[in-house]
């Protein structure tokens, strides 16, 4: 199933982190929907997995942070330290490129049982537009991708020869999010 992200290509670098996280977080529906830094979307599968991380949490009253959102990024930056977490996976000065996020609702069955949450994509694709006009975005025509951005922006570990290799720089993203908690 696809992971519920748009790519944001802006016009020009960003200029003004901290003033476009005010007008994304001002405009946006719920805390459910928020913005990383171009980099850190690696793949859908990526995705999907620190959304599974943070529903876990959710439902065991184990989230490091006080809202989904920042658990997201923290989890998708790969360490326990929000302020890590927002430096490495959030919206910095100069990008071009970030990711609209939008975290489905977790059902409330145990972690093991637990569904695919049914996606009303219609309303998420028009909410996206909106937030797209308000943020002054344009829509990026591809899925994330990982490279070698990634690899430096997230801090993943990865051999120099892997540096260009899609699956590598994905499992490397994947074990930073399983190992969120303890570095």
């Amino acid at each position: 199933m696809p992971y519920p992200c748009w790519g944001l290509k802006f016009s020009e670098p960003i200029s003004d982190a901290k003033e476009l996280i005010e007008l994304m977080t001002e405009s946006r529906k719920d805390e459910r929907w928020l913005l990383l830094g171009g980099p850190a979307a690696v793949s859908e599968g990526q995705l999907w997995t620190a959304w599974m991380g943070v529903a876990s949490r959710f439902q065991n009253d184990t989230m490091r942070a006080n809202t989904v959102d920042v658990e997201f990024i923290r989890l998708i930056a790969g360490t326990h330290q929000i302020r890590i977490g927002f430096e490495r996976a959030g919206i910095s000065s100069s990008d071009e490129i970030a990711w609209l996020i939008h975290l489905p609702e977790f059902p409330m069955e145990s972690i093991h049982e637990m569904p695919w949450p049914s996606l009303d994509r219609h309303s998420l694709d028009r909410e996206a537009e909106r937030m797209m006009t308000v943020l002054g975005a344009t829509l990026l025509p591809h899925l994330p991708i990982p490279h070698a951005k990634t690899v430096e922006r997230l801090e993943l570990e990865i051999e120099p020869q892997s540096i260009e290799d899609y699956y590598a720089i994905e499992r490397s993203a994947l074990a930073h999010i399983a190992l969120a908690d303890y570095s």
